[in-house]
């Protein structure tokens, strides 16, 4: 089926169904906002650019939805290809809303519905049969921008080739992790996710944990949000939890854990008195003006949070791996592990109990949990990880009713669930009993599985180069010991510089810079450089930085395309690697700036002159002045402007209006690898060395200077901040070469910002920040 979604419409203004129409906006793709009132519409899409988190990659975005009433507009659903009903979780308001909506729809619309609980059998009772074909259901995650799940669901009478229009569309255009979920209660996300909430609060009443204790034990330590167990509780809302769990209640009767959904009191009884988590400030925890204080579970009252301490925490957080963190906190003796066992060995077995109730396999179940509740490792590669035998052995021993599957998996002698070889992903498939191949899209390359055909070509600690084939090399950041993070150290900057050797040499014609980690890069290596700067080696710093600076043009006037693919946190040096290169293709969700002043700095390894260089690019011939253009970079790096989206990120000057932007970060290896081979097999040239920037020069300077004179006698910046905005203004007017009648060079900015850069590493109160910043995570203002 070939049909194009050119304009949407999503009936349900709520939060949840304008957010929806805001991510359709995301992707450039017009939405119609329908509800019983044209105020109640409006509202919606006025808080689109309201809320927090933001719905939209740039508030400009709320001008493609368009807000309607049923009364006035419901004509214009003829102008829709594709409409989604998000309306409230009662079958007679649905089935009144179909009925208003059919009249006026065209021939070839499909309807979906984001119910999370309604059997899709139920909901087509009043749909034509021309139209049962073309219905299925669309389950979106809230906030639907940031959550990657789609749960998909089609009935009998849905069209296969819609069903595969929905799944195509849902991950090409809007990014999304799609899931072939079946017609059950909640689904597959919300089944396992409500249940591993649900046995973690019961199984700590029974142990007799706090809620702080619970949240310092199924955090990040174990690969799951910061939010943990009980915060998770408050932001979702403990009333939409209750609803959620109840569904699983009512409608499982035969649920062996059916039980466990039941609503506990202490629950109940918070939402009784009104405690509905964050957007009632109380929940379980409680937002006061003393601090934040915590509920007990057992008396109901709130008090301040106490210290919590484990040694089996202590001993997953020394792990490397994620792995090695659920291993060593499972198999604590603690009160702590012995917690943590009993809710993850029933969260395992729970999980292997429902195919193939509600997937037919094990990789839609991890993918749901991953990409809809923010797991980094879904329940199947959690127990590969803790490794099956062993965990197995022990949920025999405890009298835990291990699935008949998992144990003839081990009789036939396969020990994992999942195995990677020759570039593929192998996975048992329970109906088949047999050993299948993923099936994954030409679009998500995965480096890592990638890497196991044989297509490394160097391998150093903070990085690889990967051959990605048709002549196109990559280089992937993994630092060993900040992954989250991959900042530059002296292996990532060698790798980086050896690929660009083998472009010179014509081994590849073109290299793309990207990985998949957490981050992309998150600037330079802090730890590293206060050791050089206590030591007062700054000549040895100085070298570093040039290092890193000939490293950025070297990308630059490479003869063959490199292309940057920067996604989520690019900060600092992370900006100043992906600046030089020919194009970015950028994930949708990518947070970039130069944030150096936040540590006492300026940009040191050419950042200063990516900035010049893209805000003049951007704004085009004669459109911005000398001044403008530096005023624009010192107002941007001197507050150390963060963009929250890659669209925010071409306005604010990080990247090129021209630059690419992916919504579906799987697919972002996979598109600049494609850029590349477009930019080389066009006759890609390299741009032309600038010898003629016009800056504003001194009487650019003067102006700032006023300005931060202003600031500081008004006490919004310190003395050193004033010292830091000079020095970042010297750089950005031009030093003193630059004037009205005068050029500069790209060689002269660099050698002015190095020389400003190392300078302020050697002041005693940028040094300070620098340990602030690496000791608390945050900035000093001193």
């Amino acid at each position: 089926m070939s049909q194009q979604f050119e304009k949407v419409a999503v009936l349900g203004a709520g939060v949840m169904g304008a957010q929806i129409a805001g991510h359709f906006a995301n992707a450039g793709i017009p939405a119609l906002l329908f509800d019983i009132k044209q105020e109640l519409a409006q509202k919606g899409v006025d808080g689109l650019t309201k809320l927090k988190p933001a719905p939209l990659y740039k508030p400009k975005n709320a001008e493609l939805v368009t807000a309607c009433n049923y009364d006035e507009h419901v004509e214009r659903l003829n102008e829709v290809d594709l409409v989604i009903e998000a309306v409230a979780e009662r079958l007679d308001i649905k089935h009144a809303v179909y009925n208003n909506i059919i009249p006026h729809l065209k021939d070839s619309v499909i309807l979906t519905s984001n119910t999370s609980g309604i059997p899709l059998g139920d909901l087509t009772t009043v749909l034509p049969d021309e139209l049962k074909k073309r219905f299925m259901i669309t389950h979106f995650f809230n906030p639907p921008r940031y959550m990657r799940l789609l749960e998909l669901v089609k009935g009998p009478d849905t069209d296969d080739a819609v069903y595969d229009l929905i799944a195509e569309f849902g991950e090409d255009v809007l990014g999304k992790g799609i899931v072939h979920a079946k017609d059950t209660p909640n689904f597959i996300g919300n089944r396992i996710g409500v249940f591993g909430m649900a046995v973690t609060m019961n199984t700590a009443i029974e142990h007799g944990l706090t809620i702080e204790e619970v949240d310092k034990l199924t955090g990040t330590v174990v690969g799951r949000p910061k939010s943990a167990t009980f915060r998770t509780a408050d932001v979702v809302g403990l009333d939409t939890m209750i609803n959620v769990q109840r569904t699983s209640y009512d409608n499982l009767p035969n649920d062996e854990e059916r039980e466990t959904f039941k609503i506990p009191d202490f629950l109940q009884t918070l939402v009784d008195g009104g405690n509905l988590g964050a957007k009632t400030k109380s929940g379980f925890y409680k937002k006061t003006d003393e601090g934040i204080l915590s509920v007990d579970l057992k008396t109901g009252e709130y008090g301040p949070q106490k210290k919590v301490r484990f040694d089996g925490f202590r001993l997953a957080k020394d792990r490397q791996s994620m792995g090695g963190k659920i291993k060593a906190m499972a198999y604590s003796d603690d009160k702590g592990g012995q917690f943590f066992w009993e809710v993850l060995s029933r969260t395992l077995i729970y999980s292997a109990n429902r195919i193939p109730e509600i997937s037919d396999d094990i990789i839609n179940i991890d993918n749901a949990m991953k990409w809809g509740y923010g797991w980094d490792a879904g329940p199947f590669e959690v127990w590969d990880a803790i490794g099956v035998t062993d965990s197995v052995s022990r949920m025999e021993f405890d009298g835990k009713p291990v699935p008949q599957w998992v144990k003839d998996m081990l009789a036939s002698g396969r020990d994992s669930f999942y195995s990677v070889q020759d570039g593929k992903l192998d996975y048992y498939d329970v109906i088949s009993q047999s050993v299948q191949t993923e099936n994954r899209s030409e679009k998500s390359i995965n480096l890592n599985i990638h890497k196991t055909g044989g297509n490394v070509v160097k391998k150093d600690w903070s990085a690889s180069l990967i051959d990605l084939g048709d002549d196109v090399l990559n280089v992937q950041f993994h630092s060993v010991l900040q992954p989250t993070l991959n900042p530059i150290d002296g292996s990532l900057g060698q790798t980086i510089s050896d690929g660009m050797d083998l472009l010179d040499a014509g081994k590849y014609k073109a290299m793309v810079i990207g990985h998949q980690g957490p981050n992309f890069c998150a600037g330079a290596n802090l730890a590293n450089m206060i050791q050089v700067c206590e030591a007062g080696e700054f000549d040895k710093l100085e070298d570093a930085v040039k290092q890193l600076q000939d490293l950025t043009q070297r990308i630059r006037f490479s003869k063959s395309p490199v292309i940057a693919a920067p996604h989520h946190l690019t900060l600092g040096g992370g900006f100043e690697l992906i600046g030089p290169a020919a194009h970015r293709v950028a994930a949708g969700e990518l947070y970039v700036g130069l944030v150096e002043v936040g540590v006492g700095l300026i940009p040191g390894a050419g950042g200063n002159l990516r900035m010049i260089l893209n805000l003049m690019e951007n704004s085009g011939k004669g459109r911005m002045n000398a001044f403008q253009v530096a005023q624009k970079a010192f107002e941007t790096v001197g507050f150390a402007k963060v963009a929250t989206s890659a669209e925010e990120g071409k306005f604010m000057g990080y990247l090129l209006k021209t630059d690419t932007v992916v919504l579906n970060n799987d697919h972002r290896i996979w598109a600049a690898k494609q850029k590349a081979l477009e930019l080389a097999d066009g006759g890609y040239e390299p741009p032309t060395y600038r010898d003629d920037l016009k800056l504003p020069g001194a009487g650019g300077r003067t102006a700032m200077a006023m300005a931060l004179k202003g600031f500081k006698a008004q006490g919004k910046i310190s003395a050193h901040d004033e010292l830091i905005a000079k020095k970042l203004a010297f750089v950005l007017t031009g030093g003193d070469k630059a004037g009205l009648t005068k050029s500069v060079d790209e060689q002269y900015l660099l050698d002015i910002e190095r020389e400003a850069f190392v300078s302020l590493a050697g002041e005693a109160l940028t040094q300070d920040r620098i340990r602030f910043m690496l000791k608390k995570g945050k900035p000093l203002r001193n």
